[in-house]
C-alpha cells in the first residue's frame, strides 16, 4: 500500500489538490485558482488550519482570499494609501481596503497555474504551482515587472513544507516585499490553556493595522513569547510585530488540555513575523515576512526595514515548515 497520494479532486465546482500521509493521517488540500491557498491542513484528526465554510467563499466572498487557510502575501499586510516609491520610481496600488490603504496584493485572490504534482516515498505527496506576472497585462500596468512566483507545498511523514522561488525575468529591479498568512484553528473557546512561543529579539511599535510607529526594543511581550505567553490573554484584532532571533526558528502554538502543539519553523529568509488574532474565526496568525509593514515608506534603513529589490535575474528562495507534536 502506497504511503503518499496526490491526486485533483473537485468540491463546489472548484478543483483543488489534495496531498495524503496515510502513515500520519494526514491530509493538505490546495485550491490554485484561489490564490493557491492551502485551505485544510489535517494532522491525526486534528484540523491546523481555519478553513472557510463553503469553499466558494474564497473566490466570491470579498476579502475572503484574506481570511482563511494560508494566503500568499505579495506586498504583505499594508500599503499606506496604496503609493510608495523604490529606487526613483513611483508605484501605485489599488486600494483594496477602503477608503485608504491597498492590502496584502493579489497573488492571494488570482489563480495559479499548476506544473506539477507527485508522491513518492522518497519525496512524499507534493504540488508546484506558479504565478507569472507576464501572464496578466492588468497587474503589469502598475507593477511593471516580469516576477514569476514558484510554490512547493509538499507533506511528507506529518509535516508540511513550503517551498517558494521568485525570479526576476524582467530587465529592471523590482521592489519585493513577501509574506505568508497561515491561519491556525485553535480552540479559544474550550477553555483550554493555550500558549505562544515565538523566538522573539525585539518588538516594534504598531498601530492596529501593523504600522510602524517607531524603532524596536525588547518589551515585555517579546521576552514572555520566549518563555511561552498566555494566548488567551490576547485580544481579538490584536496585532504585533516581533523581530525574530537568529539561529533556531520555530514557533509553537500549545493547546495544553488536549496535548499537543502546532509547531511553526520559519525559514532565514524571513526576519519578521506579525501576530494577529481575527475575530471572524477562532484562529491565531503567525505571519512570517520578509519586511515591515509598507517597508518602502518607512523613514529607516533597509537592514532595519527589509525594504529590498529583486535585481535582474535574480533568485530568491524562502521556505517554512508546519507540524503538530504530542505534548
Amino acid at each position: 500500500m502506497k504511503t503518499y497520494s496526490a491526486k485533483p479532486l473537485e468540491k463546489m465546482g472548484l478543483q483543488i489538490y489534495e496531498l495524503s500521509d496515510s502513515q500520519s493521517r494526514s491530509t493538505v488540500e490546495i485550491i490554485p485558482e484561489a490564490g493557491n491557498n492551502l485551505y485544510r491542513f489535517e494532522c491525526d484528526g486534528r484540523q491546523v488550519m481555519l478553513s472557510p465554510d463553503s469553499l466558494s467563499a474564497l473566490k466570491s466572498e470579498p476579502m475572503a482570499s484574506f481570511k482563511y487557510g494560508t494566503p500568499i502575501l505579495f506586498p504583505p499586510n499594508r500599503i499606506k494609501n496604496g503609493t510608495y516609491r523604490f529606487r526613483g520610481r513611483s508605484y501605485r496600488l489599488p486600494i483594496n481596503e477602503p477608503p485608504d490603504h491597498h492590502l496584502h496584493g493579489e497573488l492571494c485572490s488570482r489563480a495559479w497555474e499548476v506544473v506539477g504534482s507527485g508522491a513518492s516515498q522518497e519525496e512524499g505527496a507534493y504540488l508546484i504551482s506558479r504565478f507569472r506576472y507576464a501572464d496578466h497585462p492588468d497587474l503589469l500596468a502598475y507593477f511593471p515587472h516580469e516576477l514569476v512566483f514558484t510554490v512547493k507545498y509538499r507533506l511528507y511523514e506529518g509535516r508540511l513544507y513550503f517551498h517558494g522561488t521568485i525570479v526576476n525575468e524582467g530587465k529592471e529591479a523590482a521592489p519585493f516585499a513577501f509574506g505568508l498568512h497561515p491561519y491556525f484553528n485553535i480552540p479559544f473557546d474550550a477553555g483550554e490553556r493555550l500558549t505562544l512561543n515565538v523566538p522573539a529579539k525585539e518588538e516594534w511599535p504598531v498601530t492596529n493595522q501593523a504600522f510602524v510607529t517607531g524603532l524596536p526594543s525588547v518589551t515585555p511581550f517579546a521576552a514572555a513569547l520566549n518563555e511561552g505567553a498566555a494566548l488567551a490573554e490576547i485580544p481579538p484584532l490584536d496585532c504585533s510585530l516581533i523581530a525574530l532571533s537568529e539561529g533556531e526558528r520555530t514557533c509553537r502554538i500549545g493547546i495544553g488540555e488536549q496535548g499537543y502543539s502546532i509547531a511553526f519553523r520559519i525559514g532565514e529568509g524571513f526576519p519578521y513575523v506579525v501576530l494577529f488574532r481575527p475575530d471572524w474565526g477562532a484562529a491565531y496568525s503567525i505571519e512570517p515576512y520578509t519586511c515591515l509593514t509598507d517597508p518602502f515608506n518607512l523613514p529607516y534603513g533597509e537592514e532595519l526595514t527589509g525594504a529590498r529589490g529583486i535585481e535582474p535575474g535574480e533568485v530568491i528562495k524562502l521556505s517554512a515548515s508546519i507540524w503538530v507534536d504530542s505534548v
